[in-house]
């Protein structure tokens, strides 16, 4: 998704990260959840998530690669609690 603010990447698109997460926050709640088995820690874990996008942001070239990344962040996140 393609917006008027948020970071550049580099073909020339901004990213809104606000309107990213909110767009895929719901199967990111269920990988998160799958990996804890369950846990009520989910969303605790879905803001650390989306702590590290925002830390990290910047190593994602293009919008279309969002959802693939916010996955390997999701994934680690789950592992790490």
């Amino acid at each position: 998704m393609a917006a008027t603010n948020g970071q550049p990447g580099s073909n020339g698109h901004s990213i809104d990260w606000h309107a990213e997460f909110v767009a895929h926050r719901g199967w990111l709640r269920t990988v998160i959840y799958a990996r804890l088995g369950g846990s009520d820690a989910v969303d605790d874990v879905l803001q650390e998530v989306s702590l590290a996008a925002v830390g990290t942001s910047s190593r994602v070239s293009s919008p279309a690669r969002v959802p693939a990344w916010l996955y390997r962040i999701a994934v680690r996140q789950a592992l790490l609690h």
